[in-house]
Parts: structure tokens; C-alpha cells; sequence
């Protein structure tokens, strides 16, 4: 009788409380063949050489993938390396070396905000240089200081890490890299047609 009361009176009708959800469930990874599009990045950077992607999540233990990109073409020998830094003094990215690194988190419910103050509390640097916001962390890298970009993607609710690969100090190019992550990562990208963590191999 006393919930009859209720419901007439419109107590205890209360709409449940929108259940929050992860954009991809939790250890379930995303292959980097579906994550990444590999002649949208050779376009987007210049390159010559088509790029290869290379699968490198198991080394990202909290990342739903990780995917680097690695330059293409003939490596140089050894003795043409010695003449190269011989005539340059540096060997920079070479055609095997990874070139830049997209990882993205998607387990974690985030917004815009969150992320905007968490960066903040890191001492990271606010960037506007993508068209909208990334938060960039400096790491100095011999003579260089190496940016490594952090962004929320609206479309996909993913944090996307984009960094460059050991040998890369060139911000230009690693900036090119995080904005074509941006613009080419949207939901098709991180649908789960998932591979739960460690079920492979």
C-alpha cells in the first residue's frame, strides 16, 4: 500500500543512475592493424618508404594498444652508418627504427576536464599547436627536449599517448604523428573486435 502511495505521488520513481562504461571493456586489447592506418601516417609525415606498424602492447601493460610506426626502406650497413654520422654527426631515424609510437588508453572513464586538470597537477605543458588541447610532457633527450603528447579524444572518450621513437628528437615530426592519430582514431577504430590480454601466443 505505502509503495502505491508512493508511485501515485511520484516518490521512489526516480530514474536509475546512467550506468558509466569504459570505451573498450577492460584487458581487452585492439589489434594495431585496426588502431592505425600505416599509408595515412606515410602520407601525413613525408615519407618516402612505405611504414610498417609494429605491435608493441605487451610492453604497455595498461594501454589497450600500442603501436609503433617504423620507417621503411633499405638500412644502411654499418660502414655507410659510419660515413653518415662521419658527415653529419648524427644518425637519426634509420629505415628499421620506429619512428613514432601511438598508444592508447581506453579502459578508464574520462572527460575533457579531468584531463585538462590532471595535466595541470602533472606540471605538464597546456598545447593548442594539434587545433585543440593536448597536454605535452618535455623529456630531454641528449642536447633535445622531446615532446610526448597526451590528448582526450572526444570521439572514442580514449586518452591517445603519442611519442617518437628513440632515435626521433624531431618535434615536428612527432607533432605531425599525434595530430594524424587525432584526426584518424574514432570509434571504428577501437570497436572491440578485441583480443582479451594474454589470450594470444
Amino acid at each position: 500500500r505505502a509503495a502505491e502511495e508512493q508511485a501515485a505521488k511520484g516518490e521512489g520513481s526516480a530514474t536509475p543512475a546512467k550506468r558509466l562504461s569504459t570505451p573498450v571493456p577492460v584487458d581487452t586489447h585492439v589489434p594495431c592493424a585496426q588502431l592505425v592506418d600505416p599509408a595515412v601516417f606515410q602520407t601525413a609525415l613525408g615519407e618516402r618508404q612505405p611504414l610498417t606498424v609494429k605491435d608493441v602492447t605487451p610492453s604497455a601493460r595498461e594501454a589497450t594498444a600500442s603501436c609503433s610506426l617504423v620507417r621503411g626502406g633499405k638500412r644502411p650497413t654499418e660502414a655507410e652508418q659510419n660515413a653518415l654520422i662521419k658527415r653529419t654527426g648524427k644518425l637519426g631515424v634509420l629505415p628499421g627504427d620506429e619512428l613514432c609510437n601511438v598508444t592508447a588508453f581506453c579502459w578508464t572513464i574520462e572527460d575533457s576536464a579531468r584531463f585538462r586538470a590532471r595535466c595541470k597537477d602533472k606540471k605538464d605543458q597546456d598545447d593548442e599547436s594539434l587545433g585543440s588541447f593536448a597536454c605535452v610532457h618535455i623529456i630531454a633527450v641528449g642536447a633535445a627536449d622531446v615532446k610526448v603528447f597526451q590528448l582526450f579524444d572526444d570521439d572514442t572518450r580514449c586518452i591517445l599517448q603519442i611519442r617518437g621513437g628513440p632515435s626521433n628528437v624531431s618535434n615536428d615530426l612527432i607533432q605531425s604523428c599525434a595530430k594524424t592519430a587525432r584526426d584518424t582514431i574514432g570509434p571504428a577504430q577501437i570497436k572491440a573486435v578485441a583480443v582479451r590480454a594474454g589470450s594470444a601466443g
